[in-house]
């Protein structure tokens, strides 16, 4: 009998063996982030304890240009990786590479899952979708609650109420009376961070069919005029821009009224016990009400080894209940892609009430916009124009020559590479 039960326990090891040896590893390769890592890695986690005979090996790397080098050299080697995470800037340019998931279900049942906005980042040639966005971002305005009561101004608690762009500089004048207050609007320096102003205009970088740059000259006027008024006004100091220091640091002073930035600023300052009481408000309007979207992405590769497998796990991911149970992993922090998933933000909830409405009623085309590779190839040469022409040493209307010239060349060049 002994002998019996050693013969079975050996065939049992050997049947463990050989199932162990068939498991496929898929590899991946995710941006270095102390939030998301370890969650995103949990959820892979708990899909290897779904499916056992796919297992990850993960990769971790600092986003900026070294990893878009990292990931161009994988492609023209031909060893991309299985599952790729991207944030907008960059989905787009890797669209003709991407593994097209309308290829493994309904592409617009799985498209319509999500926000219009964020269906503009992921849709490709019209039909393709070519990934699936794990977490929503926007930007937003924050608030020195102390500075605000001191002044004696409220500000907006709902949609209908909404400062103009006029009533929002009056405000930031009225609140930086205070002596208690040196800094008006921590206003991030970045093309993305400005690009609200150009879309509540009603501008928009690169016109619908591809080939104009700012198109819609009055609008772009009307941004880049503004914006001049508030740093010639000293209500966004120097150390925005062009100083380029993080909103953040300079709202954390405790003497800065409010903060142009994004809801990404949230988990700081709530977990970092701000010692002072901040809220947030609505952004103003000029034409329309527009916040720039942004987020993160899981891609996959059509010429990957094991693209079959990655795309499965994508759509495991773009569940409803999988994406809800990844967002509030994160304690809420991170907004929802998708429509109607009822997330429980927790502690970050009233704080980004403002940020969700805003963004519900951001036109698609403003992601569409955001989303062309042109504008992310552009980005330091545009911000340059940018702050050239805010700090006066550009007139108007050289500033837009300058950033139509840059754009028309990005665009005819992407043109001629085939992209």
């Amino acid at each position: 009998m002994k002998l019996f039960y050693s013969k079975l326990a050996a065939v049992w090891l050997l049947i463990c063996s050989a199932s162990s040896v068939e498991a496929k590893t898929l590899t991946v390769l995710l941006l270095s982030n102390a939030s998301t890592e370890k969650p995103i890695q949990n959820m892979f986690r708990q899909y290897h304890k779904e499916h056992p005979d796919i297992d990850f090996n993960v990769s971790i790397a600092q986003y900026g240009t070294a990893l878009i080098a990292k990931i161009n050299t994988l492609l023209s080697g031909g060893e991309p990786p299985d599952i790729l995470e991207l944030t907008t800037a960059y989905i787009q340019t890797y669209g003709p590479q991407a593994l097209d998931l309308a290829g493994y279900t309904n592409g617009e049942e799985l498209l319509n899952r999500y926000l219009p906005s964020y269906q503009a980042f992921i849709r490709s040639d019209r039909s393709r979708v070519i990934g699936i966005p794990i977490e929503a971002t926007v930007n937003g305005l924050f608030y020195n609650k102390r500075l605000f009561a001191e002044a004696g101004i409220n500000v907006p608690v709902d949609s209908a109420h909404v400062w103009s762009w006029e009533e929002f500089k009056d405000v930031v004048q009225k609140v930086m009376k205070l002596p208690s207050c040196r800094i008006g609007v921590a206003y991030d320096c970045s093309i993305q961070r400005w690009s609200n102003l150009l879309y509540q205009a009603g501008g928009r970088w690169i016109a619908p069919e591809g080939t104009t740059f700012l198109p819609n000259e009055p609008a772009a006027n009307r941004a880049l005029t503004y914006f001049r008024s508030l740093v010639a006004a000293k209500l966004v100091p120097t150390s925005s821009w062009p100083g380029k220091t993080d909103g953040g640091q300079l709202f954390e002073t405790d003497v800065t009224a409010l903060m142009w930035a994004g809801n990404w600023e949230l988990k700081t300052l709530v977990e970092g016990r701000t010692r002072f009481p901040f809220g947030t408000t609505y952004f103003p309007k000029d034409a329309i009400r527009a916040a720039c979207p942004g987020g993160e992405f899981l891609i996959g590769f059509t010429k990957s080894p094991n693209h079959d497998d990655a795309a499965k796990v994508l759509l495991w991911w773009a569940q409803p209940a999988i994406t809800q149970h990844y967002l509030e992993s994160l304690g809420g922090s991170l907004l929802s892609p998708m429509k109607d998933v009822p997330v429980n933000y927790g502690k970050y909830a009233e704080y980004l009430k403002p940020m969700i409405d805003d963004l519900s009623v951001t036109p698609e085309w403003v992601a569409e916009d955001l989303a062309r590779p042109e504008l992310n190839h552009l980005q330091d040469d545009l911000l340059n124009q940018l702050i050239l022409y805010s700090t006066g040493r550009t007139p108007l209307e050289q500033a837009i020559a300058n950033m139509r010239q840059l754009g028309s060349q990005a665009v005819a060049d992407d043109r001629a590479a085939g992209k």
